[in-house]
């Protein structure tokens, strides 16, 4: 019996030791995956910033182009409408200069 004996006790803290390294294999495990998770969740943030980042910037760039346009807009139709004043002056006397000739043939 002694031998039998020897051998469960021998079975019984070997199969202990066993059970405290799966524990902490399994701890060390779960830390890495921890580690792991916490790391890939870093680099999709920095994945967003720098997205916004560069959408900022096409925005800003976008922005400056659409003023630059509406700013040479304004320009046309300012030019535009100084013509189209000027035109009118001239429609204007060239009616003036018409009305003797006009009531003389409605006479």
């Amino acid at each position: 019996m002694d031998i039998t004996k020897i051998i469960i006790v021998i079975f019984s803290a070997t199969g202990f030791w066993k059970l405290i390294e799966l524990l902490v294999q399994f701890k060390g495990q779960n830390r890495l995956k921890d580690a792991e998770i916490h790391n890939l969740q870093t680099q999709g943030n920095s994945l967003i910033i720098e997205n916004y980042k560069k959408w900022s910037e096409n925005m800003e760039k976008r922005l400056e182009e659409l003023e630059n346009k509406n700013t040479e807009m304004t320009k046309t139709i300012t030019e535009q409408r100084k013509k189209i004043d000027k035109l009118q002056k001239y429609v204007d006397q060239l009616e003036e200069e018409i009305k003797p000739y006009r009531s003389s043939t409605n006479e």
